[in-house]
């Protein structure tokens, strides 16, 4: 049966590991086959920013954009 998934994400994209771990479960749950979506508030939004180019840290996103393309829902 397919979940219905909510992930509230209010952390900076690169301050810790919050915004890497939401991002990680979220696709994890969609490959397999839940419908994961991911409620972006505050500093968490700028996770959704294009163009990001972080160095030495989880690149949140390219893993944004990945979950996008996957047919992940997000709501900013």
């Amino acid at each position: 049966m397919k979940a219905r998934m909510t992930f509230l994400l209010a952390a900076s994209p690169y301050w810790g590991t919050a915004a890497a771990t939401v991002l990680k479960l979220a696709t994890a749950a969609l490959d397999a086959g839940h419908r994961p979506a991911i409620f972006a508030t505050a500093d968490g939004v700028y996770g959704f920013v294009k163009g990001q180019k972080p160095t030495a840290v989880f690149d949140v996103g390219a893993a944004a954009e990945t979950f996008l393309a996957l047919g992940g829902e997000v709501h900013l």
